[in-house]
Order: C-alpha cells, then structure tokens, then sequence
C-alpha cells in the first residue's frame, strides 16, 4: 500500500506543480503581451498624439463678482451645481483616456474652458494626475469669460515659452473675444510651434460674422509668418474650432497665403452618419479643424505628420437624432436645459512620428 500511496502523491504533486507552471507561464505571456503592446506604441512607432477638443462651456459651479456672465451658478439660469461640474470635468478626463488609447495624449488643446482652476482640477482631480501632465493658459477678454488651454504631457513634451495672441479689430476697439494661444516646445529633439485657436461663433449669422474669422485669419498669419520668416522649415500646428468650414474664406486664407505653406488634413470618422464635428439641425459642420506647416507634412527627417487626422466619434459621444435622422452629438446642455451629455463637439486629433 505504501507504494501507492507514494505514487498517488507523487502524482498530485506533479499536477500541482503543472499548474504552478502554466500559472507562472500565463503571467509571463501577459506580460509580454502587455509590454509588447506598450513598446510597439511607445517605442517602435515614437508616435506622439496631438488631439483637440471644444469640451462646451465647461464652468466650474463658483459665483464670480467680477464678471457679468453668471449662467454657469446654482443660481444662473442653468442652474449649474457642483454636482453637474464635477460630472463635467470627468466626462472631459474620460474622452482623453479614450482618445489616447494605449499612452498618454502629448498635446492636448481645450476651447470653451472658464478659468485656470478647472483646467488645474482637470488633471489634478481626476486619474490624469497620475499620467504627469501641467497645462497652459490665460485669461481672455472674452464677453462670456471662457478661454483655450493646452495640456502637456510632460514626458513627451518639454515646454520652451508660451504667449497669448489678442485678435486686436483697428475699426472697433470696444471689440473682445477669445485670445489664440501660442506655445512653443521639443518633441523627440524637434521643436514644435502650436497655437490653439476659437474663432468668434456664427451666432449673428454666418456673413455678419465672416469679418471677424477673416481678421482672426489675418492675426494667425501675421504670426506664423514671422515663425516661418526666421525659419522656412518651422514645425507648426494649428488647432481649433475656426467657426468656419475647410472651404470658407477665412481658412483658405491661411492654406493658400501663408509662407508656412499649411495643409488643412482631412479628418476621416469611422461612422458613416458622422459628417463632420458638430450638428446643427440636420446639417454637419467641420468647424474642428487641424492644420499643418509644408515642413511638417514632408516627408523629412524628425517629426512629421500622418497624411490624415481623425474624428473621434464613439458610441458614447453620440445619440440617435430622432427629429433629423441619423446621429447627434450627445451635448451637456440643450439650450437651457441639462441634457448630462459630453459636448456638442467631436474631438479631433492627429499623430506625429518620428523619422530616422
């Protein structure tokens, strides 16, 4: 009997000792996996995302004396709560996640943003805290108080100097809106010029406002040629809401006058019913655009840009468009009433490789 005894431990001994194995062996394949997938994005392709995002009034829930725009309060006429801010600002931090994927988003330029503090909340009050990213931003002179913001993964991006630049109307001076914002840094040894841009909205009427894009065109110009004056092969991106279309006057100005030679890239959506990067009854616009210099769409040495960018449409950032068929944009807010939504905006973004 001790003979059986013996080998029948013996024999779950061995079994044991398997399952410890294709354990130890299991862990080991997933991390490979892992790694493998981290160092083909990361490493292999040195590819570095720049996305932008017009995240729609996204106010913190704070009465301010100093201005005369308070909507965005408990007692506004929104009725914006701490609770609904707070949702807000994740929502915001989920769609980064999202957009990034396997990494982190190296740049990420923001429109429709109050203030310094929801922008400092974004990435320290939520899990992008951990990725270790810091931002850029100034107040603007905006009537409605909100300003563009670029955020900096600072692991992949080195911040150089940054300035605000004033859309100054010579015939108006009582004239404000929001200011572009100009930053400059190194990407994997190539310096990078971005300027984040929200043109003034169509809401008077597309022609009634045309001047003021036009003039906002001529302001961008006016800077990106000085940058491509002191170098022809100046690396730069201009990202924004333009309120305007690829084919309006304002951004055919910029792809066929500028010295920087740009390229306004196609921006492709993966759903078919997705037209554009925001809906206004049953027509799409692609006021959401990005925008290149000649040097960084060459093919060239360092960093350079994929041909096509992209829309960024999910599920979640959408809903059925019952009265117009097709798809919306699942918003915050209709109107005066809270919908819960992300924005009426898609988010844009395109990747930038290294080459050798």
């Amino acid at each position: 009997m001790w003979a059986v005894d013996f080998f029948t431990n013996l024999v779950d001994k061995i079994q044991k000792l398997n399952k410890i194995i294709l354990a130890i062996f299991a862990i080991i394949m997933f991390q490979k996996f892992c790694f493998t997938q981290t160092f083909d994005n990361n490493s292999t392709k040195k590819n570095y995302r720049v996305m932008f995002y017009n995240v729609e009034n996204h106010f913190d829930s704070k009465y301010d004396s100093s201005k005369l725009y308070n909507d965005f309060t408990p007692g506004g006429e929104l009725h914006w709560t701490e609770n609904k801010y707070v949702k807000k600002r994740n929502n915001i931090y989920k769609v980064i996640v999202s957009v990034g994927g396997w990494k982190p988003v190296t740049l990420i330029g923001l429109a429709e943003i109050e203030n310094e503090f929801v922008v400092s909340d974004l990435i320290a009050g939520t899990p992008l805290a951990k990725q270790g990213y810091k931002f850029v931003h100034y107040d603007s002179d905006d009537a409605r108080g909100i300003d563009v913001a670029l955020l900096y993964h600072t692991k992949s991006f080195t911040l150089i100097n940054s300035k605000k630049i004033k859309i100054i109307d010579h015939d108006n001076p009582g004239f404000t809106t929001r200011d572009m914002l100009y930053v400059k840094g190194i990407i994997s040894f190539d310096t990078i010029h971005v300027v984040v841009n929200h043109w003034t909205s169509r809401y008077r009427g597309h022609l009634e406002s045309e001047d003021l894009r036009i003039l906002a065109s001529n302001t961008l110009i006016k800077l990106t040629d000085s940058i491509c004056t002191l170098n022809p092969n100046a690396k730069i991106l201009l990202i924004g809401d333009f309120n305007d279309n690829p084919t309006d006057k304002s951004m055919l100005l910029i792809t066929k006058t500028s010295n920087c030679n740009f390229h306004n890239l196609n921006l492709s959506a993966t759903n078919k019913d997705v037209l554009g990067t925001l809906k206004y009854l049953s027509s799409w616009s692609s006021f959401d655009q990005i925008l290149v210099s000649g040097s960084l769409f060459a093919d060239s040495i360092g960093i350079r840009c994929e041909p096509n960018g992209h829309i960024y449409d999910p599920d979640f950032l959408l809903l059925p468009d019952v009265k117009n068929l097709g798809l919306k944009t699942n918003r915050t807010n209709i109107g005066f009433k809270y919908q819960g939504g992300f924005s009426d905006h898609l988010p844009v973004y395109v990747d930038l490789v290294v080459k050798h």
